[in-house]
């Protein structure tokens, strides 16, 4: 990420992070709830999403525009969004 506009500011990240995870929410994407305490690698481990994705313009470190998600979840939604008018659902299977 180095060299982009969101580089230099990893406090704010951590800041928004920090407040989501105080918070304990579930997952918005699949609503079951998250782990907060697995390592960051593991696919039901706490991510930051941003509901509408960096890469479509959404504002990086504002808290309106970010909500706790698992790991799997939050990279299977990518950049889509809701309003992108496909079939947008993530349920959690037994094979995932």
């Amino acid at each position: 990420m180095a060299g982009t506009k969101y580089a230099n500011n990893g406090s704010a990240r951590t800041k928004l992070r920090n407040r989501l995870r105080q918070e304990g929410r579930p997952c918005h994407l699949c609503g079951q709830p998250i782990d907060y305490d697995l390592p960051s690698g593991d696919p039901w481990s706490f991510e930051l999403d941003h509901i509408v994705p960096l890469a479509r313009g959404g504002a990086p470190w504002d808290y309106a525009n970010a909500a706790a998600s698992h790991r799997i979840c939050n990279q299977r939604k990518g950049k889509r969004m809701p309003t992108d008018g496909q079939a947008f659902e993530i349920r959690r299977t037994r094979l995932f």
